[in-house]
């Protein structure tokens, strides 16, 4: 009996965990993970409604910052009007950006004249700039290699008109560019861009009312291949960005994603376009009333943060911002808000971010500085802005050849 007794005591002892072993353990997961423990039980949910183990986990991101994978290492590209309000590029880079190199990017200012870099920032050294009519460069700054992307044939689609009409009507087609990244299977650099018409009738009275309700286009999602150097039509039905904001699209390991917006028929959510098998994925973001991210914010990034698709809003009423991470696409409760920084009141308006919680901002006197979420110590770049034009990419270097982009 007294062996039984004892045995039964030592299986009960080895069935329990403590909650510091189990709050250690649970920290150092992935997101991912930590939302699948989350789902099997109520009980293990209501776990991470403990501060103690919400402050492991956010001490333990923290700590991981520094483990990037494609950028470390990496540089800034910040972009800025000089005085003569010309655009100057500068690569920043060591561990508080004090190495500042100016690049030439003539010949990217005679492809575009005034341009803007896309996304995140560079893909194998690659990165994609283009201007307000449409056009679009892939350039690789430390070669000087450059690709002016050939125009859409799409842009000169057939209106269904008749031909009696067709002398009173004007299409113009505009481009709007949704997802930059590479296909690493077929080692091909891609570009994903909207297509909407703007349909202009002269001497209306002319028609009648029927007639000019006939005469419209939908929209188009077509895709850019590097390899073929060609356009094709996507026949895809997905979600767009209505503004295309600076700072609302990412790509990661094949996949592009960019931000809708509240308008848009799927709701506020992530749209997620693999590039190798052309399908997406959405997922929603979660609502004021979630108490996990509040999309309403007078400024929004879309981030990588430890390999993990992220969101930062800005709100400008209390100078704070918010960090959430999502654990798994496609699942809205996946979503976990971590941080709340600030209130900074010194910020203007935020910039950029970079992989390792520098969050980039235009302070009020018009300096740019950094936040490093980890050390919570504010710095400055020892740069003034001047007006909404400046901007911050991240960049890492390639000087290797890429097939079809030639100096």
């Amino acid at each position: 009996m007294k062996k039984k007794s004892a045995a039964a005591t030592n299986a009960k002892v080895h069935n329990y965990i403590s909650d510091d072993i189990s709050f250690t353990i649970l920290s150092k997961l992935p997101l991912k993970s930590l939302n699948r423990f989350r789902c099997v039980r109520k009980s293990w949910s209501l776990l991470f409604e403990n501060q103690h183990l919400m402050n492991m986990i956010r001490k333990n991101f923290l700590c991981n910052l520094n483990c990037c994978s494609y950028y470390d290492q990496a540089s800034l590209l910040l972009k800025y009007l000089d005085e003569t309000h010309k655009d100057i590029l500068y690569s920043l880079s060591h561990e508080r950006f004090e190495n500042k190199v100016k690049l030439d990017c003539t010949n990217v200012i005679d492809h575009l004249y005034i341009f803007r870099i896309f996304g995140l920032g560079s893909i194998n050294g690659i990165v994609c700039v283009h201007a307000n009519c449409g056009a679009i460069v892939f350039w690789n700054p430390a070669t000087q290699a450059i690709k002016l992307i050939p125009p859409s044939p799409l842009e000169l689609v057939e209106l269904p008109i008749p031909g009696v009409a067709k002398e009173f009507v004007n299409v113009e087609a505009f481009t709007y560019l949704h997802g930059f990244g590479y296909d690493s299977v077929i080692d091909d650099y891609k570009v994903i861009c909207l297509v909407s018409f703007d349909i202009q009738v002269e001497l209306v009275d002319t028609f009648s009312d029927s007639l000019l309700e006939d005469i419209y286009l939908d929209e188009l999602w077509e895709i850019y291949s590097l390899r073929s150097n060609s356009w094709r039509k996507l026949d895809i039905d997905m979600p767009s960005s209505s503004y295309c904001i600076e700072g609302t699209q990412v790509y990661m390991d094949g996949v592009c994603h960019w931000l809708c917006e509240e308008n848009t028929p799927a709701g506020p959510c992530l749209v997620s376009f693999y590039l190798r098998n052309e399908v997406f994925c959405i997922t929603p973001i979660p609502s004021d009333e979630d108490d996990c991210f509040k999309f309403k914010a007078s400024s929004i990034n879309l981030v990588l943060l430890n390999g993990s698709i992220s969101l930062i809003a800005f709100h400008r009423e209390t100078t704070t911002f918010d960090i959430a991470i999502l654990g798994e696409l496609g699942i809205k409760e996946s979503w976990t808000k971590l941080f709340t920084v600030g209130p900074l009141s010194c910020v203007e308006r935020p910039i950029r971010v970079g992989t390792k919680g520098e969050i980039f901002f235009q302070r009020k006197d018009n300096e740019l500085a950094w936040f490093d979420l980890s050390t919570q110590v504010i710095e400055e770049l020892g740069y003034k802005a001047r007006g909404p034009y400046t901007r911050i990419s991240l960049y890492k270097e390639n000087i290797l050849a890429i097939e079809g982009i030639s100096n």
